[in-house]
C-alpha cells in the first residue's frame, strides 16, 4: 500500500493526514483504511446527455507489518466494491547493508506521481482517469494502460539521504500476470486480444523489466525518471503473435512553505506485432496550499491522447479536511472535455465526497 504519494522514497511529502499504525507485537503491526464516497456525473455527450449518482463502501484494506531487523514484510489484504477479497501487496525485503534492499513478492509500480491508493492523493479521482475513458466493453481503460500498477518479482533497490535508484525484474507490466515466463490468462489481455484480433481466450508468456531513479535537488526539488519494457508472446492458435509495451515516466516537485508543485510526463507504446502501435501521451500539472493543520486545496490539469483515438482534458479542483489525524473529508469538483475519432465527443462534469478512515 502507498500511502506516501509516488516513489516509496523519503523523497516526496504524504497526505495532510497519517495512520495510526496498531503495534501487536515486537515484530508485528496493523495498519488500514476504509473509503467511502459519494460521485455524481453529468455527461454531456454528442451521442446523449445522462446523469449518474453512485454511493458505495469503495475500498476497505488491513496490512500487516513484520519487523525482523533486517528482514520486514508487508501483506495487504483488500476487499474492493465489484471485485472482492483479494490480496493487494505481499512481500518480503532484505537489508544486506546500509542503503541496500531486496524485495521479493508482490508490490507496486514505481511509475507515476500519484499513490495507487486513495490515502495517497491529494484529490479523489486519479488525473488520467475519468467516466468517459472506457476502451472495451467495460472491461479496460485508457488510465490503466498509462503505467503498470501492482505485479510479482524481484526488485533491488538503493537509497541515501538524496537519491535512490532501483531495479525490478518482473512477471509483466500490463497484460503478464503470472509466474515469470509462464502461460496464463490476463482479463484485460482477452478483452484487448478480442477486439484487435478476433482472438478468444489466449495463452500468454510474459516478463518486464522497471528501473526507476530519483533525486533529492535540494532548496524544496525532487526529480524522477522511471521506465517499464514488457514483452508478452500470445498464443491463439494459427494468430500467435507479440505485444511489445514500454512506458517512460518522468515528473519533478517544488515544495516551498505550504505549497507543493508538481509536472509530470508520461509516454506509453503498446506495440501489438499483426495490428501496430497503440501511442498514449499524458501529462499532468498540480498546486497544492496546505493552507492550515487540517485543510488543504489542490488544483489539477492533466491531459491524455491516445493516438487518432481519444483526446481527453481534466481540469480537477479538490479541498481536504482532516477532521482528526485518521478521518478525512475530500471534495473533489472535475470537469473533462473528451473527442474520440469516432464522434462521441462532449463534456463531462464530476463531482464527488470521500470520507477516508484511516487505523
Amino acid at each position: 500500500m502507498k500511502n506516501e504519494i509516488a516513489i516509496a522514497s523519503a523523497f516526496f511529502a504524504s497526505s495532510c493526514f497519517s495512520f495510526a499504525e496498531i503495534v501487536l507485537t515486537e515484530s508485528l503491526s496493523v495498519e488500514g483504511f476504509a473509503d467511502m464516497s459519494y460521485s455524481r456525473t453529468e455527461d454531456d455527450s454528442a451521442a446523449a446527455d445522462q446523469t449518474e449518482n453512485s454511493h458505495s463502501l469503495d475500498q476497505v484494506e488491513i496490512t500487516f507489518l513484520l519487523d525482523f531487523d533486517a528482514v520486514t514484510a508487508q501483506i495487504d489484504l483488500q476487499w474492493e466494491d465489484g471485485t472482492g477479497y483479494s490480496v493487494d501487496q505481499a512481500f518480503t525485503s532484505y537489508s544486506p547493508s546500509n542503503g541496500i534492499v531486496i524485495t521479493v513478492g508482490r508490490y507496486d509500480s514505481m511509475l507515476g506521481f500519484e499513490a495507487s491508493e486513495p490515502t495517497g492523493l491529494f484529490q479523489y479521482s486519479g488525473a488520467y482517469s475519468s467516466d468517459t475513458e472506457i476502451f472495451i466493453d467495460n472491461d479496460v481503460s485508457y488510465s490503466e494502460i498509462i503505467t503498470p500498477e501492482t505485479n510479482s518479482g524481484l526488485k533491488v533497490s538503493y537509497e541515501t539521504d538524496t537519491d535512490f535508484f532501483a531495479i525490478s525484474l518482473q512477471d509483466g507490466a500490463f497484460f503478464g500476470d503470472g509466474r515469470l515466463g509462464s502461460d496464463t490468462e490476463s482479463d484485460a489481455l482477452v478483452n484487448l486480444v478480442a477486439q484487435l484480433t478476433g482472438s478468444v481466450a489466449p495463452e500468454l508468456s510474459a516478463y518486464a523489466v522497471e528501473a526507476a531513479y530519483a533525486k533529492d535537488l535540494g532548496n524544496g526539488f525532487n526529480a524522477f525518471v522511471g521506465a517499464v519494457f514488457e514483452t508478452t508472446e500470445v498464443g491463439s492458435g494459427a494468430n500467435d503473435f507479440e505485444i511489445e509495451s514500454a512506458a517512460i515516466n518522468a515528473f519533478t516537485s517544488y515544495e516551498i512553505g505550504a505549497w507543493l508543485f508538481v509536472g509530470e510526463y508520461t509516454m506509453t507504446v503498446h506495440d501489438v506485432s499483426t495490428v501496430g502501435e497503440l501511442e498514449i501521451d499524458s501529462f499532468l500539472m498540480m498546486a497544492n496550499c496546505s493552507y492550515s493543520d487540517r485543510a488543504s486545496i489542490t488544483g489539477r490539469v492533466s491531459h491524455v491522447d491516445a493516438d487518432d483515438i481519444l483526446e481527453a482534458t481534466k481540469f480537477t479542483l479538490a479541498h481536504n479536511y482532516a477532521f482528526t489525524n485518521n478521518l478525512l473529508l475530500v471534495a473533489e469538483i472535475s470537469a473533462v472535455d473528451y473527442e474520440f475519432e469516432g464522434g462521441a465527443d462532449g463534456e463531462t462534469l464530476e463531482g464527488a465526497l470521500e470520507l477516508l478512515f484511516t487505523f
